[in-house]
């Protein structure tokens, strides 16, 4: 999700949207919206949803992507993250739905 006030129109080039999400018109600073779609093979409701949006601020790839380099720093980074790092996501925001 970008940055609250983010203009990914007038972005620079270092830090500018790439990909689909450039022309994805509701993915703007500070809010996306995204729709799924189940396929439920004829199945009767009522259905319940529930959704969590959480957040972690060292994800599990960028913390992967480090164990390639093999210094004192990157090893204790690494084993600071697999330590802690199923404590380290919080839930910004859960809602629930039955139709």
């Amino acid at each position: 999700m970008l940055p609250h006030g983010f203009d990914k129109r007038t972005a620079h080039k270092d830090v500018a949207v790439a990909g689909d999400a450039a022309d994805d018109n509701d993915f703007a600073g500070g809010s996306d919206r995204i729709r799924y779609s189940i396929a439920l093979a004829g199945a009767e409701g009522p259905f319940q949803m529930e959704v969590e949006l959480w957040y972690q601020p060292v994800s599990y790839r960028w913390a992967s992507n480090l164990r390639q380099y093999d210094s004192m720093e990157t090893r204790r980074f690494t084993r600071y993250y697999d330590a802690m790092s199923s404590a380290s996501g919080v839930i910004l925001a859960r809602a629930s739905a039955t139709r």
